[in-house]
């Protein structure tokens, strides 16, 4: 456009105007071209879903990090296990949790919220 507006300016023939006009189609057609696609992708919102567990023993503690993994906080009660077990199972999701990049809450003596960070 300012293009062709230096060319009025400058008193160029009609004849230059249309052929510089067809060059210009073709530009913008090459243009097309390369541009690169403008994707809209759709906006996804999970719902975060808590879900409360009690782990009897220490195999138990796989369905908590199962939980994790769909993107669900998990509390974890461990009032009814021995407290070895329920240091075993915390120490287990506590590695997970570092390998998933969550963080824990401690909600009283022995119940725990677990989630990942986005």
């Amino acid at each position: 456009m300012i293009k062709k507006m230096f060319r009025k300016f400058l008193g160029f023939d009609e004849e230059d105007d249309i052929f510089d006009n067809h060059q210009d189609e073709e530009i913008a057609q090459e243009e097309e071209i390369y541009q690169k696609p403008q994707y809209q992708t759709p906006v996804m919102e999970r719902r975060r879903m808590e879900i409360k567990l009690y782990p009897r023993s220490y195999e138990d503690a796989c369905e908590v990090i199962e939980q994790l993994e769909k993107g669900n906080t998990v509390i974890v009660d461990l009032t009814d296990v021995d407290l070895e077990t329920s240091k075993r199972i915390t120490d287990f999701i506590a590695g997970a949790l570092y390998v998933l990049n969550g963080d824990v809450e401690k909600i009283s003596k022995r119940v725990f919220r677990f989630w990942i960070i986005n």
